[in-house]
Parts: structure tokens; C-alpha cells; sequence
């Protein structure tokens, strides 16, 4: 089955725009850079989580699915998403979060009570997330002894059918660089759970696209960030039948920006969205996009992209958290 058949519910307004940030670009001295705005995905305030629902879900409706089951963070942007895609299909959500930097009910956490979410908050860190999947599964035999059908979603869906939407954003990148004149020399993402960076690194490759895909990790080393994307990559062109294989060293990634953890923002982080907000009027995400952007920032004082590349940032969403995070970003 071709990757354009594959059974899929539209949820995101699409193509997102990609625009110039010439602001930005010449407060840093070049290079150029454009941002792709799936921030402007547009199903409750919009966010990359909207791409691979729509694979992810067409499967649960196909599997008759009435309640659906994810975790994340207190703050996630997936477990909102997927509440808000519940919504507009006629299911119930239950969200099992781990608690995470900010717990209170603003940001995301105040919009899944909005969205009708049943929420459930562990004090569990990422690395004993073990608990969590174990809470999922009993949850799953509880309803199914109800007479329910639950339909569990790993934490981002970062799976195989959750990357299929990035494999095709890939091309839609390409498409609009076409359409505008540009040669892009690089993607730069989020490196999370892989879905979003993974899905690109494997478009590229597979529609022979001539960008190079570099990810900044906010989560793990770069090591597991390589085996686990990479692996998701495999998995994903099996599924969708693509006959392309990738290697971890095809993995670009950098996990110097990480910080103190998953969650928590840096400095840099934390000047990197002042900037893009003074300069584009963009907001970005004190868990991703910041951290991402900050690295990007680095890199280029580092030299690492010179003033004649052409840089396109994925903007991947999650402005919701920014609520609540207001201290760390008045400090």
C-alpha cells in the first residue's frame, strides 16, 4: 500500500506555512532561516502531534476504539492533542501523566480539564516510567472487563504510524521550498521520542530529498537517541513498505542542550524564546522548540552553519506550556 493510501483522519490544517524569519537571521548574523509552522496545525492550538494522530487514530476508529489511553509530562503537548482529537471523534480520553516540572492545572495540564479529560498524575521521574505502563495496562483490562475497547498510544506516538505523518511532511517541505525558489541545506528539530525526527530523516531518504535532517536532543544521549530513532525509522518504512533502511550514524543529532533534564529550561533556553518572540513575534516552548532553538543559536555562533546556508526550524508546537511556566521566563 502506497504512503499516501494508508487509512488516515485529517485533523491538522495542511501544508503549515513556512516563513521567512529575516529578523531573526540577520540578529544572528545568518544564516537564513525559515520556520516551518506546525505550531499553525490548528486542532487546539495547533502543535506536530496533529500530523501522526491522524494515522494513529484512523487505526483506533478501524479497531473500534472508544476510549483512548496516553501518558507524558503534566505539561504534554500529545496527551492535549490527543484529548482534543477524542473530542472531535466521539471518544472519551483518560491521560495517566507523570508529574513532572509543573503539575498545576495551567498550560496544557488546564486545557485537558477544559477538553473533558479523565487525568491522572504519578510522581514517578522519566526512568521509572515502567509504572506508568504498568498503570496503562491494568487501566486497559479494567475497561475491557466493562465491556469498553480501549486504544493505547505510546507517550508523542512515537511509532510507526505515528512517523508516517512526518514522512510525508518531509516532502511537503520540499514541495513548499520548490514553490518558493529556496534551496534549504538543513532541517533543524526537536530530537524528543523520535517520531517527528525520525519521520523526516526517513522522508528525506526515501524522496531523495537534498537536506540534511539535525535534531538537538531534550531528553537522551545521543547514542540512545541514534539506536531508538533509528530503529523507529526501520520499523516505520517496513510498515508503510518504503524499502529504505536507516543507520544510527545517519542520525544527526547533538545532546548538548539537554540541561539539567526533560522539562526543565535552561538560560539559554529561555533567552533563545525572548529572541524569537522580539524579533518574529513567534512564540516557542519552554520543553522543546526553546531548547531546540537555543541550540540552533549556538551552532551558529560556533560556526558550525555559515551565513550562505539556508536553515529550516521545525517548529513543533506546545505554546500552551508556556502558562505554565511564567516564573522561569520572568526570572
Amino acid at each position: 500500500m502506497a504512503i499516501e493510501d494508508f487509512p488516515r483522519i485529517r485533523l491538522a490544517n495542511l501544508p503549515t506555512p513556512l516563513v521567512e524569519a529575516p529578523r531573526l537571521s540577520a540578529e544572528l548574523g545568518g544564516p537564513r532561516i525559515l520556520i516551518k509552522r506546525d505550531d499553525l496545525t490548528g486542532m487546539a492550538m495547533g502543535g506536530n502531534k496533529a500530523r501522526k494522530l491522524e494515522f494513529v487514530l484512523a487505526d483506533a476508529k478501524i479497531k473500534g476504539a472508544d476510549v483512548l489511553i496516553t501518558t507524558g509530562s503534566s505539561q504534554s503537548n500529545f496527551a492535549m492533542q490527543m484529548t482534543a482529537a477524542a473530542c472531535k471523534l466521539g471518544m472519551e480520553s483518560i491521560l495517566i501523566l507523570f508529574k513532572g516540572q509543573h503539575p498545576e492545572v495551567q498550560g496544557n495540564h488546564l486545557l485537558d480539564k477544559l477538553l473533558g479529560a479523565e487525568v491522572r498524575i504519578m510522581d514517578v521521574t522519566i526512568a521509572e516510567f515502567n509504572k506508568i505502563h504498568e498503570a496503562i495496562d491494568q487501566l486497559s483490562n479494567e475497561l475491557r472487563q466493562k465491556g469498553r475497547n480501549p486504544y493505547s498510544i505510546p507517550a508523542g506516538a512515537d511509532i510507526p504510524l505515528g512517523t508516517a505523518g512526518y514522512v510525508i511532511a518531509a516532502q511537503e517541505i520540499s514541495q513548499q521550498l520548490n514553490q518558493l525558489g529556496i534551496k534549504a541545506d538543513y532541517l533543524f528539530d526537536a530530537a524528543g521520542g523520535g517520531g517527528t525526527h525520525g519521520g523526516l530523516v526517513l522522508g528525506a531518504k526515501y524522496y531523495q530529498l537534498p537536506f540534511k535532517v539535525i535534531g538537538s536532543s531534550v531528553a537522551y544521549a545521543k547514542e540512545d537517541c541514534q539506536r531508538m530513532f533509528a530503529e523507529l525509522c526501520n520499523n516505520t518504512s517496513k510498515m508503510l513498505g518504503l524499502g529504505v533502511t536507516i543507520n544510527p550514524d545517519e542520525m544527526l543529532i547533538y545532546d548538548d542542550y539537554v540541561g539539567e533534564g526533560y522539562g526543565i529550561p535552561t538560560k539559554e533556553c529561555i533567552e533563545a524564546i525572548k529572541l524569537v518572540a522580539r524579533t518574529e513575534a513567534i512564540f516557542l516552548d519552554p520543553v522543546y522548540t526553546g531548547k531546540t532553538m537555543a541550540a540552533l543559536i549556538d551552532l551558529i555562533h560556533k560556526g558550525k552553519f555559515t551565513a550562505n546556508e539556508t536553515v529550516v526550524f521545525i517548529h513543533t508546537g506546545g505554546n500552551a506550556a508556556l502558562f505554565a511556566y511564567d516564573k522561569e521566563l520572568m526570572a
